[in-house]
């Protein structure tokens, strides 16, 4: 009874958390940068294309004060992007791309949901290379680099192979197209809807199975493995921006372009993030083909609290009977993870889907107290007091704190939509401000 009132306050204090989270630096989700390489129908007679997506964060640059006096530009950074097409070990085709961008809020400067986007475009022989991406701040020795394998293809009339599957994304906010690129890093996002694009020679027509294991698994398992029914088949769909930066990875239909992008929904949003391989096969009448990458489900935001099976299960102390805690705490890691996932999911205010939105905000407060109430002795803040009351009510709605000469520091939460104060006291002088009980 006591979890199951505490988590009933959890649902009830989440949008206030949401709207009053200040973010703290530490907690910056989702990687530095990305980098992705596909094959498109080309409009270049006797070669093949491919296209190179780069998304790199403003984290990743160091931003630097700006002369400009302009409010819109206090801040500034920069990075260079090379792209390299090698077979080999030998670069065949390269290109450089130097960027800046200026921001107006410090703050602005760390995020990890803001991009510079970076497309470039090789015409090739068919054949399988490498695609590098070299990435380098203007402002630091920081440096990067992403390899990805991609086969170059053509997509004519006499040919009858299928071209490597691409993670797609629906363009939502411009008219003059449906999908986009996702930019990922051959990744599908956690949750929510899949899109493939698949080249193919112009007017294909085929049966389409789609394949996703597990990484790890043996090959004779699969978590699906079905018929998918295309949802569009587009003729010359490709990237409609010129090379160089660009606003987003946005495709569009173009008619000289040979061949044409068969789209592909299948129901993945209700598998966990990790490594799978995808398999998608095409069979028609005189024939089949088929092709197999590695991919990943991800979850870019995805709380750090929830990537340690042990240290989520310690964190979860406050809402666990001592028998609950104790039976997740036994048995191999596989018995774990099911006794962990049974209880979550019990909780889940939208059963229907994957995400547990009820366990997200649980363990973003979790993240959020480790790091702002550790102490000089305690370095999991969410051990302290008022780490604990952070994660099962939230942020306070207001706070005050009361400074008075040779007295200690006490602290006061204020929770008046739950009809709740919580006054915290620094008796042991040492930052870690205990908890007065009434």
């Amino acid at each position: 009874m006591k979890s199951i009132l505490l988590l009933l306050v959890l649902i009830a204090c989440s949008s206030a958390a949401f709207a009053q989270r200040g973010g703290d630096p530490r907690l910056r989700y989702g990687e530095l940068l990305y980098a992705e390489a596909a094959c498109f129908p080309s409009d270049s007679t006797g070669f093949a294309r491919i296209d190179v997506f780069v998304r790199v964060t403003y984290d990743f640059m160091i931003f630097t004060r700006s002369a400009s006096m302009h409010p819109d530009s206090l801040y500034t950074g920069g990075v260079e992007v090379s792209c390299s097409i090698r077979k080999d070990g030998t670069s065949l085709r390269s290109s450089n791309s130097f960027e800046r961008v200026a921001v107006a809020d410090y703050d602005d400067t760390n995020m990890r949901d803001r991009y510079v986007l970076i497309r470039q475009t090789f015409y090739l022989p068919p054949g399988t290379y490498e695609a590098a991406v070299f990435v380098s701040d203007m402002g630091s020795t920081r440096r990067n680099t992403i390899v990805h394998e991609v086969k170059a293809a053509l997509f004519n009339a006499s040919s009858r192979h299928i071209g490597q599957p691409i993670p797609l994304t629906r363009e939502t906010g411009r008219r003059d197209a449906q999908f986009g690129v996702l930019g990922y890093g051959r990744t599908f996002p956690f949750s929510q809807p899949t899109i493939i694009g698949i080249p193919v020679p112009r007017d294909f027509t085929a049966h389409w199975y789609v394949r996703l294991q597990r990484s790890e698994e043996t090959p004779g398992t699969a978590l699906f493995d079905d018929l998918v029914q295309p949802i569009a088949q587009l003729n010359g769909l490709s990237p409609s921006s010129p090379a160089g930066r660009v606003p987003d990875f946005a495709l569009e239909v173009h008619p000289d372009a040979i061949g044409d992008m068969v789209v592909l929904s299948p129901p993945f949003e209700g598998y966990d993030v990790g490594p799978y391989l995808l398999t998608v096969t095409a069979v028609w009448d005189a024939g089949r083909d088929s092709i197999t990458i590695p991919v990943r489900i991800l979850w870019r935001d995805m709380p750090f609290s929830l990537r340690d099976l042990d240290f989520a299960i310690d964190a979860m102390r406050f809402i666990l009977t001592d028998e609950q805690y104790k039976r997740m705490k036994s048995g191999s890691e596989q018995e774990r993870k099911r006794a962990f996932r049974a209880y979550w999911k019990e909780k889940d205010i939208t059963p229907e889907t994957k995400h547990n939105e009820m366990m997200a905000e649980y363990f973003r407060r979790v993240d959020e107290a480790y790091y702002e109430f550790q102490t000089l002795y305690i370095r999991n803040g969410v051990q302290t007091d008022r780490g604990k009351v952070y994660v099962l009510f939230g942020p306070p709605e207001d706070t005050q704190r009361i400074l008075n000469r040779d007295e200690p520091i006490t602290e006061i939460w204020y929770y008046p939509s739950l009809g709740k104060t919580f006054q915290f006291v620094d008796r042991g002088r040492d930052g870690n401000l205990k908890l007065m009980e009434d």
